[in-house]
């Protein structure tokens, strides 16, 4: 075991900007959690109601993790609907935590800090992040990048597998979580099948043990309603028709780069997701992603985007919040690679370099200015927005 302050000593700074992010994170996502809408709605209504009891969420463990958050609370005394918020909040932040050390450990320090600052202040992650549903939850694509990551710069293979298998058997509870982890075992079978082989059958029999204990409440319950299991995997009642496939398709493409038409509770209605300058860096990204060599996480994100909107476009249980993240990590590669060009040209000249590195810095924070006037002025005030928020706690 490594010695505490020795670990200080060495990742500072690394702790003391992931320790900022948590905490500007918690500042916007707890800031008039409960009075900005000034009442709340029938969904946060019914998240409220589906995690009453034990048995509720045994009958319908769908989003488990979120629901048993805000049976804690309510256990604790806080019957206020402010709790579904609260338990959203929470996780909010947790994901907040996770970007950064995802884009830290794929990119850089300066990348991962610009990149975090555009991600912690978008409309997306604010919206998502106060509303008190388990929409949260859908961002757990992060979590699967992550793992990856944690698993290639562990030092002990064993007990970091074990944590692993736990996270990914809890992300099951997520509808659609399920085939992006299919997705990375499509990409990782073979790493997958020597790392058993290296731990030896005992452990290969205990982790699969482990991961399916902890999904027998789901599988159980897929089992004995059929729709339960529609809602993990994301799949509609109905197969969707031609027509309303390219209507999702264009609201989709709207909603990203023009104008929403997602539900006033979580979303600016007629606002996008990206403004100008985020959408001239996801492009910067996607360049990043399609140039050559290609690299295996390179395939998972472009993969998991793509998984992202056949299910949202299906019109199930998907939305928009999965595919949030994996936007702003293509932000994050946009950023790398104007980074990058500029100091390749300004290799030496100090005042260049500054420059370069300034206007990207304001370029992030008047984004992130705007996305938050938005969710924090323009939202609350929206008709749209007063009409759904009708039910006072």
């Amino acid at each position: 075991m490594e010695n505490p302050r020795n670990f200080f000593q060495r990742h500072w700074k690394l702790i003391l900007i992931t320790t900022g992010i948590a905490l500007l994170a918690y500042i916007l996502l707890f800031r008039q959690l409960g009075g900005l809408t000034g009442a709340y709605s029938t969904q946060e209504l019914a998240s409220q109601t589906q995690a009453s009891s034990l048995h509720d969420i045994y009958s319908n463990p769908v989003n488990a993790p979120y629901k048993l958050l805000v049976w804690t609370g309510l256990k604790l005394g806080h019957h206020s609907l402010l709790i579904t918020r609260i338990a959203a909040a929470a996780i909010a932040v947790g994901v907040a935590t996770l970007f950064y050390w995802v884009a830290v450990h794929w990119y850089s320090k300066r990348v991962a800090l610009l990149s975090s600052i555009l991600f912690i202040g978008s409309s997306g992650f604010l919206h998502i992040g106060r509303y008190g549903t388990a929409l949260i939850l859908q961002m757990a694509t992060l979590l699967l990048i992550a793992c990856v990551l944690l698993y290639r710069r562990a030092r002990r293979e064993t007990p970091v597998t074990y944590l692993i298998v736990v996270l990914l058997a809890l992300c099951l509870y997520v509808p659609g979580i399920f085939w992006f982890e299919l997705l990375g075992l499509a990409l990782l079978h073979k790493h997958i099948w020597r790392l058993f082989n290296r731990l030896g059958w005992l452990h290969g029999v205990a982790i699969l043990t482990l991961g399916i204990g902890i999904t027998i409440p789901i599988l159980w319950a897929s089992i004995q309603n059929p729709a339960v299991l529609r809602e993990i995997l994301a799949l509609p009642a109905h197969v969707p028709t031609v027509a309303s496939l390219w209507q999702q398709a264009k609201e989709l493409g709207g909603a990203i780069v023009y104008r929403g038409y997602y539900s006033p509770e979580f979303w600016l209605y007629g606002s996008p997701l990206l403004n100008t300058a985020e959408m001239t860096l996801f492009l910067a990204g996607v360049f990043v992603l399609i140039q050559t060599p290609r690299l295996r996480k390179d395939h998972y994100i472009v993969g998991a985007m793509l998984v992202s909107i056949a299910l949202i476009l299906l019109g199930g249980s998907a939305t928009i919040a999965m595919l949030i993240p994996l936007m702003y990590l293509v932000i994050a590669g946009g950023i790398y690679y104007l980074l990058d060009q500029w100091l390749t040209i300004f290799p030496r000249n100090p005042i260049a370099r500054g420059l370069g590195v300034g206007l990207i810095c304001i370029t992030a924070s008047f984004s992130a200015y705007y996305h938050v006037q938005a969710y924090y002025v323009a939202w609350p005030q929206a008709p749209e927005t007063e009409q759904v928020y009708t039910i006072k706690s």
